[in-house]
């Protein structure tokens, strides 16, 4: 019985490859589905370390005083100067970054339990969008005690029900055009293809 076989110096087919599941990846998705589960759950606390975050910035960047009180709904920070401090503003749920990372710690945690891409490129992509609307919110909530101290009521208003909004708006599509731009495409491993007339494994 005759056999086909390859020529020696025949150059060997390229390998194809076949993506799968890291345990890296997999372990790092059951972590962020526990920070979505936490922000949610958590969106209080959370809120709370935001007022803290910009009352720093206030304080430090600006030179203004604050004061962060914990309200029965929502932690209420106040800032002004030496003259004394201003109206309080109320961080409620809607006015939380919670909102936007909650879902997008969500969807990172889905396609690294179930979809097949390198997990250093996914998280990296995760981490600088969250980074991204976390500082445009703080930036927002420091734009509005500013405005509030200097106009009233009227700079209150502007900046947090105009501008802020769309400021927030810019920084969601911002971020997420950024997740998408730094999210891989594909897999990593690979396995080698059998040729004619080749003993398999």
């Amino acid at each position: 019985m005759t056999e086909s076989l390859p020529h020696p110096l025949a150059p060997r087919p390229r390998a194809a490859t076949r993506t799968g599941r890291s345990p890296v990846g997999m372990l790092c998705g059951a972590a962020l589905l526990g920070v979505c589960g936490s922000l949610v759950a958590g969106e209080r606390a959370y809120r709370s370390q935001e007022s803290r975050g910009t009352a720093w910035l206030v304080e430090h960047l600006l030179g203004m005083r604050t004061l962060l009180l914990e309200g029965p709904s929502a932690p209420v920070l106040y800032a002004g100067d030496h003259t004394g401090l201003d109206r309080g503003v109320a961080l409620s749920t809607g006015c939380s970054s919670a909102l936007l990372i909650a879902p997008l710690a969500l969807v990172t945690a889905l396609l690294l339990l179930f979809g097949n891409r390198r997990p250093g490129r996914v998280l990296v992509a995760f981490a600088l969008a969250a980074a991204l609307v976390v500082a445009t919110n703080l930036a927002r909530l420091t734009l509005v005690l500013v405005m509030q101290h200097r106009y009233g009521a009227e700079g209150f208003g502007w900046t947090h029900v105009l501008f802020g909004s769309v400021l927030m708006m810019a920084a969601a599509l911002a971020a997420a055009l950024l997740y998408l731009w730094l999210l891989p495409s594909g897999g990593t491993a690979a396995a080698p293809v059998r040729t004619n007339g080749e003993d398999g494994p």
